[in-house]
């Protein structure tokens, strides 16, 4: 089947029997503007990225990203999760139960697109020596929108009982998540801040800045202002396996306006058939 491009040069070749060359002429500037952005229309591709980090706190341990995605990652993300909202659930126990405690709305963010592969695959590359790579994956990524007021109360992300993977090709194995990415895609709003009660600046700083990337909390603890591209990254369990409790955070209620993010939460692997 011939391209759009095609038919359209055809239509207009077939024109000049009728109208000459020197119409063409005049003419020839406006079918270059349209004809040309159709050509070189190329499929986005993941490109090399940079990113600073910073440590904020050592127990919980986390890791302040600095421009960990770009702006058109960010919009081709919030593109692929947009039309898959649903309200959000509240995991535990094996089964997602919606509550009042989180209002937010959330989606599945699709396995195979390419904006989201490439985040999660810097996210891996991240994680280092956390991961077996025959063994443990990065999972499904989750986008996360909030308006006006909505919030997630303190929780953990980590599992209490690690959960069996489903279709995993009659495989019984389980998993808890290891560690968490959250990345905030879009920030036009007012408050929204992500709030750590446990977590403390290893020492005493001088914030002379009019807009710190976090503040110490009224009620102790840090919270994160939301901004547009950068991260925060935190290990869920302990060397043993277990669920740090020391990582209780929450998302703090938006004021005004829209905050967009995305959850990634790397999976390792437990029991026999890991």
């Amino acid at each position: 089947m011939p391209s759009l491009s095609q038919v359209i040069a055809a239509a207009f070749g077939a024109g000049l029997a009728y109208v000459g060359p020197s119409v063409f002429d005049k003419i020839h500037p406006s079918l270059e503007g349209i004809v040309l952005p159709i050509r070189t229309a190329e499929p986005w591709t993941c490109q090399p990225h940079n990113y600073t980090t910073e440590l904020i706190s050592l127990d919980p341990l986390l890791i302040y990203i600095h421009d960990f995605v770009s702006p058109a990652e960010a919009t081709l993300i919030m593109k692929a999760g947009k039309d898959l909202l649903v309200p959000s659930p509240i995991t535990g126990y094996g089964s997602n139960t919606k509550s009042q405690s989180r209002t937010s709305w959330s989606a599945p963010l699709p396995d195979g697109d390419p904006a989201v592969e490439c985040v999660l695959k810097r996210a891996n590359n991240f994680m280092g020596t956390m991961m077996a790579p025959a063994r443990d994956e990065m999972g499904t990524a989750q986008m996360v929108h909030y308006t006006d007021s909505q919030k997630f109360d303190l929780h953990h992300d980590w599992f209490k009982q690690p959960r069996l993977k489903d279709g995993d090709g009659g495989r019984k194995r389980m998993y808890n998540r290891v560690a968490t990415f959250f990345v905030v895609l879009e920030a036009n709003c007012t408050e929204g801040e992500t709030y750590f009660p446990h977590a403390r600046v290893v020492a005493p700083q001088d914030r002379g800045q009019q807009s710190p990337i976090w503040r110490e909390h009224e009620d102790g603890g840090l919270a994160f202002k939301p901004i547009a591209g950068n991260a925060l990254f935190w290990p869920n369990l302990l060397a043993d396996g277990s669920g740090n409790l020391k990582t209780l955070h929450a998302g703090l209620p938006v004021g005004e306006g829209t905050k967009t993010a995305m959850n990634i939460w790397p999976r390792v692997f437990f029991g026999p058939e890991a």
